[in-house]
């Protein structure tokens, strides 16, 4: 009697751990619904797999795909990694839609579980055609605790130079004297603020008056146009210079010739004999030095005084019609009178006989013989 419970008991326990090991089964092969699912074998390369390791899990935009079979050392030094990818799947992993660039295609990074989780692959879906089973997937050496600390790095390098310039000016900030200028520098700036708002000047004026602020415009343009016809005498004072410089006028013989050469020697001797001739007026004793320097240069300017006296009064009578040559040039009568004379000496038949005659023995009398010269005594 006590044989058989003993027999029931321990069949209990079996049956028990039995379905306590079916159920953990159950639940395990839940989990893993496509563990005996068909898969397909792909490659990839990476520099570093940053503790990768067989048997770790594959990820398809975030869901398990697949697990890693191998991992091995190619013949440059990297690391081979065999992905074993469920067949269900294989439409996604694709090469790339445009070859040259790369883009579309599925790519591998490497990833981990949370923050510092155990590694695992990550694969994007790609838009291309289905790679064939064994084809390599193209990787990039991101994601992952390792590149994310590596770009952390990279960041706090590039923020180094900003971080010292912050430093330095929070330096500057504590010397006393660059707070009081700064003070300073803010009150005039208030000030100058508050004046542009509530006094009188210029510039208020400048700001609120529209007619003096045209009027500004306008002396401006007028500026402007000054300036731009000033650019343009200088454009053509330019145009000139180079004309006489690369032509062949006058003005460049002058200047670049031998003519101006010559000129410029003339000139030079002009103004030495020039100079020559005023040295002896002023030193000599001739009339030049006598009519500037001498006594008979006072008596010069009286007489020449009294000429001209002379001449105004003769001036004034010719003006006022008196004697023969005012009475000719203002006595309208006299001129009549004149040219009723000439006209009747060209009337008078006999007068003019006179003159054809004279005109005819002048003509028929032999020409007076010319003196000959006589020769210098030696």
């Amino acid at each position: 009697m006590n044989s058989g419970r003993s027999t029931e008991f321990k069949v209990g326990i079996f049956v028990t751990l039995a379905l306590v090991i079916g159920a953990a089964l159950v639940f395990t092969l839940g989990n893993r619904s496509a563990l005996f699912a068909s898969r397909l074998q792909f490659r990839t390369v990476f520099a570093n797999v940053s503790g990768l390791r067989p048997g770790s899990p594959i990820r398809l935009a975030g869901i398990e795909v697949g697990t890693v079979s191998d991992i091995r050392f190619t013949e440059n030094g990297e690391l081979e990694v065999v992905l074993e990818v469920r067949e269900d799947v294989h439409h996604l992993v694709t090469s790339p839609t445009d070859p040259a660039t790369g883009e579309g295609g599925t790519v591998a990074t490497l990833g981990s579980k949370g923050l510092l989780g155990d590694m695992l692959v990550d694969l994007s879906p790609g838009r291309g055609e289905p790679l064939p089973a064994g084809a390599m997937i193209p990787s990039q050496e991101t994601g992952g605790l390792f590149g994310a600390l590596s770009s952390a790095g990279e960041l706090m390098e590039d923020a180094r130079p900003a971080v010292e310039n912050v430093r330095e000016f929070t330096e500057a900030l504590a010397d006393e004297n660059f707070r009081r200028d700064l003070h300073a520098i803010s009150h005039n700036v208030a000030e100058l603020t508050r004046m542009l708002t509530e006094e009188d000047g210029t510039i208020p004026r400048l700001i609120r008056d529209p007619q003096l602020a045209d009027r500004v415009e306008s002396t401006l343009g007028s500026v402007q146009v000054a300036t731009s016809e000033l650019a343009q005498t200088a454009r053509n004072v330019r145009a000139i210079t180079n004309e006489i410089r690369d032509g062949d006028g006058t003005a460049h013989e002058l200047i670049y010739g031998e003519t101006g050469t010559r000129l410029v020697s003339n000139l030079a001797d002009t103004a030495g004999e020039a100079a020559t001739i005023l040295r002896d007026v002023r030193t000599g004793d001739g009339n030049a030095h006598e009519l500037l320097y001498g006594d008979s240069a006072g008596d010069l300017i009286s007489n020449l005084t009294a000429i001209s006296g002379d001449l105004r009064a003769v001036m004034a009578d010719v003006r006022a019609g008196r004697g023969t040559i005012g009475g000719l040039l203002v006595d309208p009568s006299i001129y009549e009178d004149i040219k009723r004379i000439t006209g009747n000496l060209e009337r008078n038949d006999i007068l003019r006989a006179l003159v054809r005659y004279s005109i005819r023995e002048d003509e028929a009398r032999d020409p007076a013989p010319r003196p000959e010269p006589q020769p210098d005594a030696e």
